[in-house]
């Protein structure tokens, strides 16, 4: 049985219910990887335990023992193995995996550098390349546990990370940094992913890692850190893109391509691509990435002009130095049984665009109107077989709101009816 040292108030005030570095948010522990087949040189979780004790790591706050109705104040910390350190904070384990009374470090924090690490490597040193730096950390305190009004303030940490080329003084050379600002209060215990990768310069034989708390003492400077890791990332860094589906499927006259990613580290756009045998492609369209991210995204195009039969999809992602990947391949079936209608302004300015997949040459008749059913445009269009792309330029000068938009074919049968909004 997991055994907790918390230090409880004896009144809480009524909790309100509601609702590349890469800052990610986790409701529970997860496993953070940022690069491939990582080469792990240092990790620090803290430990296990019921009991706290003092770290050398720790500097510029006061290791505070744990005693009968004591609390965490403002400038001291404890390497403890559950976070509420004050009555309102959150009840909650350590980060680290299947720990059993795993410890983490617990700090009521005020503005100053309050964690560092040497990390060496014996006579070997770190040679050139790409390495990684990963930790999590979370707000211990509740939201509306406690009221701080107009003094709430939020943690926001930074780590840093530096090097030296020799193996002993004070020669260090800034290598790169991230911050997590004003980490939010959470009604759940939540962790906060903070890290990515970076590139060594030159050899050298020492890395030193540093966190630092942006945030004066006072009402809310309240969080706990775990699972600090530092790794050599052998592959050169994180794949760009981890795609995890693509789906397309028809939509009116028109196909919809849709896909989703896992992560993305220095992504800079998609090409999303068309063929119809399966072996040539065509670039319809782009979208920009996120750039970097450790959260599934998801995103969609769309294919105006599929043709009858199979269509091909599938999307390039480009990072920022040009270096590409493809996701899988998805095909749909076009079978025109009834002509298929899309307006692509929606909303619409100056003109509606409507696109048309018809297995005939026919004609048909477009009407717009307000929402009380007065005609406010005509127009009859002959379309083609396969696809066609018509405007209707009528509308410029209408006043903006809700109009609907129908359409009929030849055999005077209505073919879409859809509300249209104009700008």
């Amino acid at each position: 049985m997991q055994e907790k040292s918390t230090f409880k108030r004896s009144r809480l005030l009524p909790v309100t219910l509601a609702a590349f570095f890469t800052l990610s948010i986790f409701g529970s522990a997860k496993a953070q990887t940022f690069c491939p087949n990582e080469n792990v040189f240092w990790t620090e979780n803290f430990g296990t335990g019921t009991t706290t004790a003092p770290s050398a790591d720790v500097i510029n706050v006061l290791h505070s023992p744990i005693l009968p109705n004591v609390g965490l104040n403002d400038g001291y910390y404890r390497i403890i193995n559950n976070a509420q350190q004050r009555g309102d904070w959150h009840d909650a384990p350590d980060h680290t995996p299947s720990d059993v009374n795993g410890k983490m470090l617990v700090v009521n924090g005020i503005a100053e550098t309050f964690y560092t690490r040497v990390i060496t490597n014996g006579a070997n040193g770190f040679n050139p390349g790409t390495y990684g730096t990963s930790l999590y950390l979370m707000n211990t305190q509740i939201l509306g546990a406690y009221n701080c009004g107009a003094e709430q303030i939020l943690p926001t940490i930074t780590f840093s990370v530096e090097y030296s080329v020799s193996a002993t003084g004070n020669n260090w050379v800034a290598l790169q940094s991230s911050t997590a600002n004003s980490v939010p209060q959470t009604l759940t215990p939540t962790w906060v992913s903070l890290g990515g990768v970076f590139n060594l310069p030159v050899a050298a034989q020492r890395f030193r890692l540093s966190l630092s708390d942006g945030t004066t003492a006072g009402c809310g400077n309240d969080f706990a850190i775990d699972d600090i890791k530092f790794v050599g990332c052998p592959e050169g860094g994180p794949l760009p893109v981890k795609f995890l589906e693509i789906s397309a499927a028809q939509k009116g006259s028109g196909v919809t391509i849709n896909w989703s990613t896992a992560a993305e580290y220095n992504n800079k756009y998609f090409d999303i691509e068309k063929s119809i045998d399966g072996l040539n492609w065509t670039a319809i369209n782009k979208l920009n990435g996120a750039g970097n991210s450790n959260s599934t995204l998801r995103y969609s195009s769309y294919d105006a002009k599929p043709v009858a039969g199979y269509n091909y999809y599938r999307v390039k992602q480009v990072d920022m130095n040009g270096k590409f990947d493809y996701s899988s391949i998805v095909k749909v079936k076009i079978t025109i049984e009834k002509t298929g209608v899309s307006v692509l302004t929606n909303p619409f300015v100056n003109n509606i665009t409507v696109d048309f997949l018809s297995n005939i040459n026919q004609a048909v008749s477009v009407r717009l109107t307000d929402l009380s059913g007065k005609v406010i445009a005509t127009d009859r269009w002959q379309i083609s077989k396969g696809n066609s792309r018509m405007l209707l330029d009528k509308v410029a000068g209408l006043q903006r709101g809700m109009y609907i938009l129908t359409v009929t074919d030849s055999n005077n049968e209505t073919i879409y009816n859809n509300k249209l909004m104009k700008q």
